[in-house]
């Protein structure tokens, strides 16, 4: 099983407590963690090519 390092941007955090945003927080969230699994995942891919 592949570890990944994910950084989380502070915006990011501070619209997760967010009274009337949590659902946007929480995309937000999400949205970034997968677009930094999925960039490191092309990466290795693409190592591996090479």
């Amino acid at each position: 099983m592949a570890q990944y390092q994910i950084t989380v941007d502070s915006e990011i955090l501070h619209h997760l407590f967010l009274k009337d945003s949590k659902d946007d927080g929480v995309a937000k969230l999400l949205e970034s963690v997968l677009n930094q699994i999925l960039k490191a995942q092309v990466t290795e891919q693409l190592s591996a090519l090479w």
